[in-house]
C-alpha cells in the first residue's frame, strides 16, 4: 500500500512524544507502509510563518556563468549561463521538524518530487537525491505538470498564492497577512495532491478537512472532484491506522 502523507499527518507518526500512531510508524518501518512525503512542504511550508512575507518576496534565482564546452553526439556545445533556485537562500527546517524527518527517513519513507520552480530553494536535508522515490515511469513529470495546471484552473493549489498577490504580494496588514499565509500552505497542498496522482500512490493521508479555508484543494467539491476524475482515495490518520494491513 503505497500512501502519501500530508504534513499534518506524518508529523504526528514520527513525533517521540505522540504514542497513538505508534502501529503505523511500524508499518512503514517494516514494509507494510510504502510511505511518501511530497518536498514541495519543506520548500513552502515550512518557511516560519513570521518569516514568510520577507521570504517569498520574490524568487531566489541562481544565475550562474559557467564557461564549459560539452560533447553531444559528437559535436562540441558551448554553455554560457545556467539558472535554478538559491539553496543557499532557504533558512533550513525548523529543529523539531528537522529530527522528525530524519526518523521518517530512517524509517523507510521517501520524497516526492514537487514542480521544478526555479525560485525555490530547497534545504539542505533534502538535497540528497537517494532521499526521493525512484520511478521508472518517463511521463511522470509531464502527468505532474498537466496535474498541477488544471487544479490551478480551479482556482486552488499555486492559484491561491498567485491570487494572494504571489512573490510581489503587498503585504503590511493583519488580513493580507494571514490571507498571504493561508496561500503558501494551500501552495503546498496543491503540490501534494499533484504529486500523489502522478506518483500513481494509492492513499492520500490528511487530517485537513479546509474547514475554516475557504476555497481549498482539500474543501468538499474539489475532494469530489479528485475522487471522481482522478480516483484519489482519501484518509485521514486514525483511519488509515484502523485499516491498516496484517
Amino acid at each position: 500500500m503505497r500512501v502519501t502523507f500530508d504534513s499534518n499527518a506524518w508529523e504526528k507518526i514520527f513525533d517521540p512524544d505522540d504514542r497513538d500512531w505508534a502501529s503505523v510508524r511500524s508499518a512503514i518501518a517494516n514494509g507494510r507502509i510504502a510511505g511518501f512525503i511530497c518536498e514541495s512542504g519543506f520548500r513552502i511550508e515550512a518557511i516560519r510563518k513570521s518569516e514568510r512575507a520577507s521570504y517569498f518576496a520574490g524568487p531566489a534565482m541562481d544565475v550562474q556563468f559557467p564557461f564549459s564546452i560539452v560533447m553531444r553526439h559528437g559535436q562540441p556545445h558551448v554553455h554560457f549561463m545556467s539558472i535554478g533556485p538559491d539553496d543557499k537562500r532557504h533558512p533550513g527546517l525548523p529543529e523539531v521538524q528537522s529530527k522528525k524527518l530524519k526518523s521518517a527517513l530512517a524509517a523507510g519513507i521517501r520524497l516526492l518530487r514537487g514542480a521544478a520552480w526555479l525560485g525555490l530553494p530547497s534545504p539542505a536535508e533534502i538535497r540528497d537525491p537517494t532521499l526521493f522515490a525512484e520511478t521508472k515511469d518517463n511521463e511522470r513529470e509531464q502527468r505532474q505538470i498537466d496535474l498541477a495546471a488544471r487544479i490551478e484552473s480551479r482556482g486552488v493549489g499555486k492559484a491561491a498564492f498567485d491570487a494572494a498577490g504571489g512573490w510581489n504580494a503587498a503585504r503590511g496588514t493583519t488580513s493580507t497577512e494571514k490571507v498571504f499565509l493561508k496561500a503558501c500552505a494551500e501552495w503546498a497542498d496543491g503540490e501534494l495532491v499533484a504529486a500523489h496522482i502522478a506518483y500513481r500512490n494509492d492513499i492520500l493521508c490528511t487530517d485537513d478537512r479546509a474547514r475554516s479555508a475557504g476555497l481549498s484543494i482539500f474543501d468538499t467539491a474539489n475532494r469530489t472532484w479528485l475522487a471522481t476524475e482522478f480516483g484519489v482515495r482519501f484518509a485521514t490518520l486514525e483511519q488509515l491506522r484502523d485499516q491498516l494491513p496484517d
